[in-house]
């Protein structure tokens, strides 16, 4: 979902008080097992593998001591998604795939529902790609082929476009959500939406207003590290 997989190795899981450990319920039809990483700033993190019983998953997340966690869940139909958890969260929704694209809702925790809103629009423009490379195809050996597909190019420019403006719009609505950091990182294909040097003051600027609502965040460091010149 994006390059940006960032955790310290070294941080520590809470003592697991009732408010460090958060439930998570998913309803994930045609799905058997979920396999849940942590992400930590350079990697991801092999967490647990856990069998879907009656096409529900539910389990625990623990809270590590940044506050503020991310785990990535891969299903094994092929469905894939990011949460974030905070004290107090509790979460349900459910999980489909669609064409090959994972289509998710969810509540019940301010960061993940903020991942999630992010995520929309990278869907859309998923969908919109895999219908354009089926046109595209229809169009091989015509004589007016590179015409059709020069219209092509244009209207996936357009939606590169409004998805770059729509999540920009979200990150500085707000600009202090951890989520920004993947948001930043989102590519369609492989063309990234945000570039550091590009778009430096919005990189700054949410950097900042990220460090001041979470000074001491891990990922957020490495963010800073990689990013920020």
């Amino acid at each position: 979902m994006t390059k940006f997989w960032i955790g310290a190795t070294a941080l520590a899981l809470t003592a697991c008080t009732g408010s460090d450990i958060i439930p998570l319920s998913l309803e994930v039809p045609n799905s058997k097992e979920a396999i849940i990483f942590r992400i930590d700033a350079n990697q991801l993190v092999p967490w647990d593998t856990i069998q879907i019983a009656d096409g529900v998953l539910k389990t625990e997340l623990p809270l590590d001591s940044s506050g503020s966690t991310f785990y990535a869940l891969s299903f094994d139909h092929g469905a894939s998604l990011r949460l974030g958890i905070e004290r107090g969260d509790k979460i349900k929704g459910s999980v489909s795939l669609t064409n090959g694209i994972t289509d998710y809702e969810l509540s019940g925790s301010d960061l993940s529902e903020r991942l999630l809103a992010h995520y929309k629009p990278l869907r859309q423009t998923a969908m919109l790609m895999d219908s354009l490379d089926k046109q595209a195809a229809t169009y091989q050996g015509l004589e007016n082929a590179a015409e059709k597909n020069a219209e092509l190019f244009t209207v996936y420019e357009a939606r590169i476009t409004k998805h770059r403006d729509d999540l920009k719009s979200m990150i500085e609505e707000e600009p202090a959500s951890l989520a920004n950091i993947f948001a930043l990182y989102q590519s369609a294909g492989s063309f990234y939406l945000f570039d550091p040097m590009r778009d430096s003051t919005l990189f700054r600027s949410t950097s900042d207003a990220m460090s001041e609502a979470n000074p001491e965040h891990p990922i957020l460091k490495v963010f800073i590290q990689s990013a920020i010149r």
